[in-house]
């Protein structure tokens, strides 16, 4: 499941209900799941790609909003057992 879902710039975009810090999205870019990084929108894996230009500036346009979803996620502990989830 996923605590916020939507298309940009006609790429998949989803925060996961369940996820690690930092604050993140995912974006399938490519064909590829790339984790973003909601502060600094730079991809944090797999590097050193960087977003379409349009992607990157509508992620942007919606950060509040993906940050107020993001404050809804049930976080990971570090170093926890994620299968216990």
């Amino acid at each position: 499941m996923a605590k916020w879902r939507g298309k940009c710039a006609g790429h998949e975009v989803w925060i996961n209900d369940v996820d690690h810090p930092p604050p993140h999205c995912h974006a399938v870019v490519e064909g590829r799941n790339k984790t973003v990084d909601l502060y600094t929108f730079s991809i944090r894996n797999p590097p050193p790609d960087a977003l379409p230009p349009r992607l990157r500036r509508e992620l942007k346009g919606l950060q509040a909003e993906l940050l107020k979803a993001w404050d809804e996620v049930k976080l990971i502990p570090p170093g926890s057992n994620t299968q216990a989830w």
